[in-house]
Formats: structure tokens, sequence, C-alpha cells
């Protein structure tokens, strides 16, 4: 009994010593990614200005996503990770994905909400981005680009590499850790809201599923649908200012430009909030249907709960306390510029 109590003992500091290394290495590799940042806004401004002025986006989001995924390619076969076993991209069942996207819609409101409430002292960035991408390649493309692929490398960092290690001391740690890094890597007050509550629901979702291929089918489903909408909204007031005169003269880049006023804000919020709270609660219920049908347990106890080998594992690192305090210096400096 001596024996097996001491292998016991062993084995969970093993394990304890496992989760505390990994939760490091991902740290690490956050950092290290946003340090990146520095010299690669350089080159994307040195090589932008020798293009025209609608291509900046287009190149700044290529380049950005593009070292991105290097960079996560070469820390996955550096530490040799498993993408089945580590990373968690296995099949889930086809009831999953359709539900997956139900829940999308209903978690969708409150993220509405959220950018609304960000926009009272953040402008919103990144429709006018969209657009000029939309200008410059076809609809198809821009999906790809704008959609898919920052849906396929994000999810493989955040709810793959980052809540995957996080989530060895507790779902609850990885949930938390993983949902603020994504919302702050984004660097503007206006993002950062409601990507942290997406990250939230997509984290869920990975444990309702057991499989980072379901968030990331509906992070590209997400970005897609809003690059699609930007296309669609110039026909959309061609055709309505065919019929009225007032939609005669609308210009949308004219309109992103100017932004949205506080009275207009307030309007829109007002209206969003009942869909928002009425949205959220039926998320919550469908990850819960989601987690039985794949046999899992998705509970407040099962994501509190505190593995016992990793009771001893601060929840946070140094490495990660510079990440967000990195992102958040870069978000201040945004706001005011």
């Amino acid at each position: 009994m001596e024996t097996m109590n001491t292998t016991d003992v062993q084995a969970n500091e093993g394990q304890r010593l496992e989760a505390k290394a990994g939760m490091m290495k991902s740290s690490v590799f956050f950092l290290i990614l946003l340090v990146l940042q520095i010299p690669i806004g350089l080159v994307i401004g040195a090589i932008a200005g020798k293009f025209p002025e609608n291509h900046a986006s287009l190149i700044s989001v290529l380049i950005t996503q593009g070292y991105m995924l290097i960079s996560a390619l070469i820390y996955i076969f550096a530490t040799k990770k498993s993408i089945t076993k580590d990373l968690r991209v296995r099949k889930y069942k086809v009831s999953t994905f359709f539900l997956s996207i139900v829940m999308l819609i209903t978690a969708t409101p409150m993220a509405n909400l959220l950018n609304i409430i960000s926009q009272f002292f953040a402008k919103n960035e990144t429709s006018g981005a969209i657009l000029n991408i939309t200008e410059v390649v076809p609809w198809w493309l821009a999906i790809m680009i704008v959609g898919c692929l920052p849906g396929f490398i994000e999810e493989t960092i955040f709810r793959g590499i980052i809540h995957t290690a996080f989530r060895k001391r507790s779902v609850l740690t990885g949930i938390i850790v993983s949902s603020i890094s994504f919302g702050l890597m984004h660097m503007n007050f206006n993002q950062i809201m409601y990507a942290v509550y997406l990250g939230v629901v997509f984290a869920l979702l990975v444990e309702a599923t057991g499989s980072l291929a379901s968030t990331m089918v509906l992070h590209m489903l997400f970005n897609g649908v809003n690059t699609a909408y930007i296309f669609v909204l110039p026909k959309l007031f061609e055709y309505l200012g065919k019929l009225s005169p007032a939609y005669a003269n609308f210009n949308l880049e004219e309109q992103l430009n100017q932004g949205v006023s506080t009275s207009q804000l307030i309007m829109a919020a007002s209206v969003w909030t009942p869909f928002a709270i009425g949205g959220l609660v039926l998320t919550v219920l469908l990850l819960k249907v989601i987690a039985k049908i794949n046999g899992r347990e998705l509970t407040w106890k099962s994501i509190c709960e505190v593995k016992e080998e990793s009771r001893d594992v601060k929840p946070m690192n140094i490495p990660m306390i510079l990440c967000w305090l990195f992102c958040f210096v870069f978000a201040v400096i945004a706001l005011f510029a």
C-alpha cells in the first residue's frame, strides 16, 4: 500500500509540474507573439506605404495572420503538442454542429450590445478595415481572409494553446485566462469587450463538445457573416436609393468615418438589451444541451473545480501578467491616438 501511495504522490507531482510548465510555456509564447507585433507593425507600415491607401488593411491582415500562424505552428512542433490530444482538434457530432450555429445566433445579440456600449468611449475601427478589404478583393476572398483565416488561427492560439494549458489547473482558469487574453489581444477597447465575451462562449463550447474544431467553425462563421454584411450593406442602400431619395446619397465609408452619435447609441442599446439578455439565457441552455449530447459534464461545479494534482499551481504567472499589461497599454494608446 505504501508503494502505491508513493507512486500516486509521484504521479500527482508529475502532473502538477506538467500543468505548471504548460501554463508557463503558453504564456511565454503569447508574450513573444505580442512583442513581435512591434517589428511586424513597422514592416507592415513600410510595405503598406508603397501601395494605395485602401490596400493597407489587406496587407496588415495578411502579414499579421501569417506571422501568427507560423508562430503557432513553431510552438506546436517545438513543444511536441498532439493536434488531436493536446489541442483537441477532433470530430464532433453533426447535431452539435447545427446546435452550435443556433447558439451563435442566440449569443450574437449580447456581442452586439457590448459593441454598442464600447462605442460610447471607443471608435469602431473594425468595420472600416473590413470595408477597405472588400474594395480590393472579391467577396469570397474577403470572407476567406477576414473570416476563415483569423477564425482558424485565433482558435488554435487561444482555445487550443492557451485554454488547453490553463485548464489543467481548472476549466474556469482556462476560460478566464484564454478569454481575457483573446479580448486584450485586439488592443482596442471597442473589440476588447465583445471579444472577451465571445472568448468565454467559445471556451465553453470547446468544453461542451470536447473539440476545438467546433469553435473554429463557429468563429469562421461569425467573422464571415460580418464580412458579408459589409459587402451587402452598400448594395442594399443602393437598391433603397432607387426607391427613395432619402437613401440615394448614402455613403457607407463616410458614415463609418463619422461614427455614431450618443443618442443613436443609447437608442441602439435600449433596443438590443432585451434580445441580449434573452439570447444569453438561451445560449447557456444550448451549451448544456450540447454537452449532454456529447456525454460531457458542463456544470458550475465541474467548471470551477480545481484539479487535485494542481491545487498548489497558481492560476496566473508573470509572463501572462506582462502580456495583459502590454495589450492594455497599447489599447490606451490607441484610444487617445
